[in-house]
């Protein structure tokens, strides 16, 4: 995935409250199809993703099922995420979504 996004994420997994860290999102909120995404954890696992804009500061982010460094098993799941900085490289994981 050498055009994926980098997502790097201040934990193991994904929960609400949860602060992730996007460097470089494409501006195109409403984009037809899903970009292709990297998830980076603080204990050094990683899953593939797919995140899509819903809105300027909205951003629908799944993440495949992965492992966490100690082999905890994280099933696959779908995260709405809200911008908290206005060059929206902060977010925050709002909640999870079915």
């Amino acid at each position: 995935m050498p055009n994926a996004i980098q997502i790097q994420v201040a934990d193991s997994h994904l929960y609400p409250g949860c602060v992730v860290r996007i460097a470089d999102l494409p501006e195109a909120a409403g984009a037809p199809h899903p970009a292709e995404a990297r998830v980076e954890f603080a204990d050094g696992s990683g899953a593939h993703a797919t995140c899509h804009r819903r809105a300027h500061d909205e951003l629908e982010l799944t993440v495949d099922r992965y492992a966490t460094r100690k082999r905890h098993p994280i099933d696959a799941r779908h995260w709405l995420l809200l911008a908290v900085d206005a060059t929206h490289h902060s977010w925050r994981v709002k909640r999870r979504l079915p």
